[in-house]
Formats: C-alpha cells, structure tokens, sequence
C-alpha cells in the first residue's frame, strides 16, 4: 500500500470518492476496478490516485492493495454554500483557486470521474464520468429540481470541463439530446471488471452457513431502487414455482431508493403475500469478495433492470464467463455478452418460460469450462480498458510541470 507523496514520473490522475460506498456500490467498484486496471499496464504513462476521507473504513482501505491514496476531508467537509460559491467561480472565471491549489499540493494533474468540472481556465485537466441520463427516460422517478440540477450540470461540464466520459453509445445518444457542445465533448469508456482470482472464491459451503442458501440458485445483484425492476422477478418466480418449488433467488443490493421511500416494504409485502420467502431470499449488502462468490456459484445472473447507463452486473457476468438473463433494453444489447439470454422489461411471462428451462439444464461440469475461458480472457480485456481510457488522458497533450 502506499500512501503520501513520492517523485513523481507519471501524470497523476485524482479519482475523489465523496460518497457513501455503499449507497453507491456499482460506482465505487467501478473507479477501484479502473485504476486496478490502469495498474495492470506495463509501461503505464498515467499513476491514479484514490482521494478518500479520513472516515473511510480501514477495512476497505485494507482492500486496497497496491493503490495509492490520499486522506483527506477537503471535499466531505466542505459546506453546501462553500461548494456553491466554487462554483460559481468555475462557471463566471473559469476556475477555482482552492479547487486548484488542492490538486497541486498533491501534484495531481487531472481529476477524472468526478462530476466536479474544474473550469475552462484551470492548471488542472478534469474528466468528469456521467453514468447515465435516466431522467430523460424516467422522468417520474426525478423532482423537478433534480431534472434541472441534472440538465445545468452537464451544460457546465460541457463548457468547464476537459471531456466528458461516457459508459456507452446509448448514452451517448442521450447526451446530444441535451447538448451538443458535451456531445462533442464525450468519450466513451466502456469499463471492464476484474474477478477475484479463483483461489479467493468462497467455497459454497461457507456462504450456505452463513446465510443459510441453497447450493442451487439464481443470482440477482441489484440495489433496490425502483428502475432495477425487482417486482418483475417477483411476478415471474411466483409463476415459476408452480411448476418447479425448487427454484430460488438470491438477492443482495442497498434497499433504500431516496427518490422512492417506501419502494422496499412494497417488495417486503409482495414476497410475504405471495408466500415466496423460500424461493427469493434477500441478504442485504454484502462484502464485494461474497456478492462475487455468489455469482461464481449461481445458475445464472438475473439483470431485469428498465435502465442502465453501463451495467456492472453484467459485465461482472462477462468477465467470470456466467450465463446472464437479461431484459432487452438497447445498453443491454450494447453490452453484448456471450451467454447473454434476453426478455422483455414488461414481460414477467417470459422470464418465467426462460427460467424454468435454464434451471433445469444447469451442468456444473460444463459452467466450469465457461468460466475457465473467462478467465483467460480476462486480463486482455482488462488491459484494452484501461488503454483506452489511457488514451483519453492523454489525448489533452498539454499538463502542467508539478515537480
């Protein structure tokens, strides 16, 4: 682990976590999971950095390994009128004074995948990451304050920042509704995900004690917010288990949606009055090494979710070489994987007619040669990732001298 400043020899590249991890797991694992990838170059021209708080936990810290971080509460400290008055001198001068002076004090040359554009006049280059524009879509599931936040945030990050990067073409086709000028500016970074080495996955066995599963089952990693589509699965499997009561779901994810309270006791009460207890068991948020063993051990990975911008359980699914049941939107099709078998987001009677049949054909033997080809793949596809984002960095030819 390292920690503090050495000689620098490299474009340093400051990647902020100003959230609460697990409130925000796909976007946590996605910024570990594209430095780790960076970290796998070779003869690397970039050094990224993790920017963390000196709350966050040593526990994950721990995890961490061969990633460099700075503690620091400069940006979870800050108040709302302090953060409000910085940008204001982002958006009326081009930049902000404490903004830059904090990066130069820790000779980083470039913020990326922070919705934090530095301005038009900064030392600093910045590359802020926009997930998705679900609002465009689902609009319903937004305040109107939150539409129009969402909106002036990306005009200002296409006039204040240095590019955009976006997870897909669909998004991408989104964004030009918004902009032009951040459609121009937009760069397209598909991530890729690591899985831990096979010798890390939990044995069955262990997560059967602990959370007192069957050795048999479906996986469904979602959060519980109400895009991700959990009442369809529901509708299926209670149509499903007519025909086959063996048939079980495992689900993990944060259960609070702050745009919809109450989503999560209308799916307590759905599964309680439709007695499905025994067939979708709910485990809360677990630790990323178990949510990864659970898809290893699962028959297939379940994603029904209405929208995505760049779903990291099917690229998780991808890289472990997993059969994944997914719906037919356009991400998903973007997304392309191998084993990948598609339904109707509407369509709880498709689903079910797919997973009857998938249960019953599963082979233990031949998963396991699915997975190993995976596996060989994997840091190929790594590397191309972390290249192309390499790429985009460096395709802003002038950085400032910080040594």
């Amino acid at each position: 682990m390292l920690n503090g400043l050495k000689k620098i020899t490299m474009i340093r590249v400051g990647f902020v976590i100003n959230f609460t991890h697990n409130k925000w797991l796909g976007g946590y694992n996605i910024i570990i999971n594209l430095i780790k990838s960076i970290n796998l170059l070779k003869n690397k021209k970039i050094e990224p950095v993790l920017i963390v708080n000196t709350k966050f936990k040593k526990k994950l810290l721990q995890q961490l390994e061969n990633i460099n971080y700075i503690k620091s509460d400069f940006f979870s400290q800050q108040s709302l009128l302090a953060k409000m008055i910085n940008k204001f001198f982002i958006v009326f001068f081009g930049k902000s004074q404490l903004y830059d002076n904090f990066f130069k004090q820790h000779n980083i040359s470039v913020l990326s995948h922070t919705l934090l554009p530095l301005g038009q006049n900064s030392c600093i280059k910045s590359f802020p990451w926009i997930p998705d524009f679900q609002y465009l879509h689902y609009p319903q599931n937004f305040s109107f304050k939150n539409k129009i936040m969402k909106t002036f945030n990306t005009i200002i990050c296409s006039y204040h920042s240095t590019n955009i990067i976006l997870s897909s073409h669909d998004v991408k086709k989104d964004i030009k509704k918004i902009s032009e000028k951040a459609f121009k500016k937009s760069k397209i970074n598909q991530f890729v995900f690591e899985v831990p080495a096979k010798k890390n996955i939990l044995d069955i066995n262990i997560l059967k004690q602990k959370y007192n599963i069957p050795k048999k089952f479906f996986y469904l990693p979602n959060q519980y917010w109400i895009h991700k589509n959990h009442f369809l699965v529901l509708q299926s499997l209670k149509k499903t288990i007519i025909k086959d009561k063996s048939i079980v779901v495992i689900s993990t994810g944060y259960a609070d949606d702050h745009r919809s309270k109450g989503h999560f006791k209308k799916i307590e009460h759905y599964i309680e009055k439709n007695n499905l207890s025994d067939n979708y068991r709910y485990l809360g948020v677990v630790p990323y090494i178990e949510v990864m063993s659970l898809l290893f051990h699962s028959v297939a990975v379940i994603n029904p979710s209405k929208f995505e911008g760049w779903s990291s359980s099917v690229e998780q699914a991808k890289s472990m070489g997993k059969k994944i049941i997914l719906s037919n939107i356009g991400v998903h099709k973007e997304q392309n994987p191998y084993r990948g078998i598609y339904f109707n987001k509407n369509n709880f009677n498709k689903l079910s007619s797919i997973l009857i049949p998938v249960w019953k054909n599963y082979n233990k033997k031949k998963e396991k040669k699915f997975i190993n080809n995976a596996y060989k793949l994997q840091r190929k596809r790594l590397l191309k990732y972390a290249i192309q984002f390499e790429k985009i960095i460096l395709g802003q030819k002038k950085f400032i001298n910080l040594i």
